[in-house]
């Protein structure tokens, strides 16, 4: 019986090299339209052969093509199935809640992690950029990094944005914390910067293809279930902040 593909691929995805990891990545971003592929459409998108897509299933613990697919039908089903009616259920949006939050920190990259460390160890200027909806979220983050005794700054209005424009330099690191990844006024403030300036760029987005994911050296994605109510945003942010805790913690961590 086909099992959930985060918790069928939880300890595999580990052990895979880069080559296959972006294989991965490209699965959870993609699951919907991966799910319907068949092993030569999905080995010619990626302009690899089926032998490696083959070989990527198995590594990844499925029996073969088949396996892996079922495994991807069983995961897009349950999170199909879920609904705003079902918010009025405490025991169904909990278990999505939880799952989502899980599924977002199972997916990081440790190399990715290793690499942020590895920046943070360097004692950056670090600016967290934010979209109306996640400010909080950086202000928060603000607050853990300064409490590590580094310079961090997340401007909530868009003329402290405008000001950084000619102090942030390539030494620097952004944050950029976006759901969608869309944010016009925040991506048009990145590349501006990038015309006179490179900083290293790292991102946390949802699951999809994005303005935000392409201009960024990494990457982080979230999953949380879309919803609005009453002309509000109401997406849940705990799985954006539980992967800028477990890059502090980290970084704590690596000081011992």
């Amino acid at each position: 019986m086909a099992i959930d593909f985060f918790e069928a691929t939880k300890q595999p995805v580990r052990q895979l090299n880069k080559a296959e990891r972006e294989l991965y990545d490209y699965v959870v971003k993609n699951m919907n339209e991966v799910k319907n592929m068949s092993i030569q459409k999905f080995a010619a998108g990626r302009f690899v052969s089926t032998t490696t897509i083959f070989r990527f299933a198995k590594k990844l613990g499925f029996s073969g093509y088949a396996d892996f697919i079922d495994s991807l039908l069983v995961t897009t089903h349950s999170k199909e199935e879920f609904s705003m009616p079902s918010l009025i259920t405490k025991e169904n949006y909990s278990e999505n809640y939880l799952s989502n939050a899980i599924e977002s920190v199972r997916v990081m990259s440790d190399e990715s992690v290793q690499i942020i460390l590895e920046k943070l160890a360097l004692k950056p200027n670090i600016y967290i950029l934010t979209d109306d909806n996640t400010i909080s979220i950086a202000k928060y983050a603000e607050r853990l990094f300064i409490g590590l005794k580094l310079n961090a700054y997340a401007p909530e209005a868009s003329y402290q944005m405008q000001n950084l424009e000619n102090h942030i330099n390539e030494n620097d690191l952004l944050i950029a914390l976006s759901y969608s990844g869309h944010d016009e006024q925040m991506n048009a403030f990145i590349q501006r910067v990038f015309l006179k300036h490179r900083p290293f760029l790292v991102s946390i987005t949802k699951a999809n293809n994005n303005i935000l994911e392409s201009l960024s050296d990494i990457n982080f994605y979230v999953f949380a279930e879309k919803i609005r109510m009453n002309n509000m945003d109401l997406t849940s942010s705990i799985s954006m902040m539980m992967i800028l805790e477990l890059l502090v913690y980290s970084y704590s961590a690596s000081l011992v």
